[in-house]
């Protein structure tokens, strides 16, 4: 990207100072425009001239990336449609934007508002694309690695080793999550926030389902928290049903059963995973079933 000829530079100049009133409109001009937040308050005590010039020998020093910046500059304030109705001397105002956009014009500078806000359409989309893209590879490395678990040969070993693929999936999903930890009294293996509780998480992976006893051990920790603290309890083998018609009847369950085709169905894609939680949690609340499918929801 080629530098800015100083005319359009110092016709710059003018509309930052004498179109812009306020210090607080420059600097938002400037920090949309990509200046970053430290910049924008670097020169805040200086002029709204000087603010500029000082910006903008700054972005001189930061190479291609500082031309990019001010490039955007002089676009936004080429596109200014009037100066702010309080600045001293409104015509001169509106005589430095006319000159910066005939300036820009003559340079080839000045792009559009709609070719702009086209440009951040198809950028945007772009980002959005690459960035989902990414998240599906990383979800398929993680279904990589719960597959091959399967045939882990320490026992276990595997389960730790869930916990560990358990932490990257909360956190692959940006949810609020906390490992594992002891207290004086217990221990937890780990901990995800999600819709204002906190759930506490217990991962068993046994050849045998869970039973009553795994239960009520894990509904006791939970109990002994304060009421915005619940429990998600995944047991790759499942859950014995007797077990879950206890909770199914309880008066005050606050827990939410996973299995390992729960697991299967969020790892492979089929099933967000913050969906499937929520979805979970509302199965719990209105048909009073902690344990219902996933592939069923």
């Amino acid at each position: 990207m080629e530098p800015i000829p100083l005319s359009v530079f110092e016709a710059a100049v003018q509309v930052a100072g004498s179109a812009l009133h306020y210090k607080s409109s420059l600097k938002r001009l400037m920090r949309n425009s990509g200046v970053s937040a430290n910049g924008t308050e670097r020169y805040a005590d200086l002029t709204k001239y000087q603010m500029f010039r000082s910006t903008w020998d700054d972005l001189d020093r930061a190479g291609a990336r500082g031309r990019k910046v001010q490039h955007n500059l002089i676009t936004a304030l080429a596109n200014l449609d009037k100066p702010d109705p309080n600045v001293p001397d409104v015509p001169a105002g509106e005589r430095a934007i006319d000159e910066l956009r005939r300036l820009a014009q003559q340079e080839n500078l000045l792009v559009s508002p709609e070719d702009l806000a086209r440009a951040e359409r198809r950028q945007a989309a772009a980002t959005a694309a690459a960035e989902s893209a990414s998240k599906r590879e990383q979800l398929a490395a993680l279904n990589d690695r719960f597959q091959a678990l399967h045939s882990h040969p320490d026992r276990q070993r595997r389960g730790y080793d869930l916990e560990k693929l358990l932490a990257a999936l909360f956190r692959w999903a940006e949810l609020d999550y906390h490992g594992s930890y002891k207290t004086e009294t217990d221990q937890i293996d780990g901990a995800v926030t999600l819709d204002s509780f906190t759930y506490l998480i217990e991962v068993r992976w046994r050849e045998d389902a869970a039973v009553a006893t795994d239960l009520a051990v894990f509904a006791d920790k939970v109990e002994r928290r304060i009421d915005a603290t619940r429990g998600m309890f995944i047991s790759m083998a499942g859950f014995r049903p007797t077990a879950v018609d206890r909770y199914r009847q309880a008066k005050e369950n606050r827990l939410v059963l996973l299995d390992g085709g729960d697991l299967a169905w969020i790892l492979e894609g089929r099933f967000d995973l913050t969906e499937a939680l929520r979805a979970k949690v509302r199965a719990a609340s209105i048909q009073g079933d902690p344990y219902v499918p996933v592939y069923s929801l």
